[in-house]
């Protein structure tokens, strides 16, 4: 009998705790944090590629509403004036410094290059592990990318201030969900890796869309009732839209709590969705290269 119960006891499966989870998922986003620390010299060359791309849209929108104003037409384009349009779009800049990585192609690259094969023995989830990452390169991004963009954007171009305090907090939590939500998409986009093995097209595709999926380029109010209604259903305005329009002070009340709630909708939807495809995945994989 003792016996019997010894041999089951040997059978049983390990668990980690979920304390010990944590410190484990912790122990990679503190990483993540280090291993950009080692590069953070390339990225002040970002702060300066960034202020180009706020300066193109700066005077691209000052001369559509200096356009519009010597024709005599109206102060405003898709709701918002050319100030609100200019904070706009550098809080969206701003915004993608912070949520932005490379989740898809570091998993495609694991895929192609026979990588994968020693994840799939370790002791741990990689959706969960490059999600850590994620967070860790937040964190990093926030520190030495983000801030010293704020800090050269915001007086050049005269950016306008939140609507208000609870509207900063607010942006700030949207923008949270925002990393999730980009994260889990960049996940499932790099499990295509298992299928169609090289998928540097759908990644060069990706790189493009997302930002004007997401509205980093040109607001949603730009485009005719039709797109705007189809976007409404996907979850790519979660990323740069609703949080820049919440900093606007264009989502308030009810409004507001929509926007919230549909982020985290998406945020969880996708982390699930993710789940499913890479176990989906992992069980018809095979190895290339090594």
């Amino acid at each position: 009998m003792t016996e019997g119960m010894t041999a089951t006891a040997r059978l049983a499966p390990w668990r980690r705790s979920p304390v010990a989870s944590l410190g484990l998922y912790g122990h990679f986003i503190r990483l993540a944090f280090l291993k950009f620390l080692a590069y953070r010299l390339r990225y002040y060359t970002g702060v300066v590629s960034y202020t180009i791309f706020v300066a193109g849209h700066y005077y691209l929108y000052l001369a559509l509403y200096a356009g519009r104003a010597a024709e005599g037409l109206g102060a405003t384009v898709g709701g918002l004036t050319v100030r609100e349009m200019i904070t706009y779009v550098a809080i969206s800049w701003i915004g993608r410094s912070l949520y932005f990585n490379n989740i898809s192609r570091d998993l495609a690259r694991m895929v192609t290059e026979g990588e994968i094969a020693m994840h799939l023995i370790k002791p741990f989830h990689l959706q969960s592990v490059m999600m850590a990452e994620a967070v860790g390169e937040a964190g990093f991004r926030l520190i030495m990318f983000t801030i010293p963009i704020m800090l050269v954007v915001v007086p050049v171009f005269h950016v306008g201030a939140p609507a208000g305090a609870a509207a900063l907090l607010w942006t700030l939590v949207s923008f949270a969900l925002s990393l999730v939500i980009y994260s889990q998409l960049s996940f499932l986009v790099g499990c295509l890796a298992f299928a169609m093995k090289n998928i540097q097209g759908v990644l060069r595709a990706q790189m493009v869309g997302m930002d004007f999926l997401t509205g980093v380029i040109v607001p949603f109010t730009f485009f005719p009732l039709w797109f705007q209604s189809a976007v409404n259903w996907l979850p790519f305005q979660c990323i740069s839209y609703v949080p820049v329009m919440i900093y606007l002070g264009k989502r308030t009340g009810p409004a507001l709590v929509e926007g919230i709630l549909l982020q985290v909708a998406w945020a969880v939807g996708l982390t699930i969705a993710a789940r499913l495809v890479w176990r989906y995945s992992t069980r018809r994989v095979t190895v290339q290269g090594g």
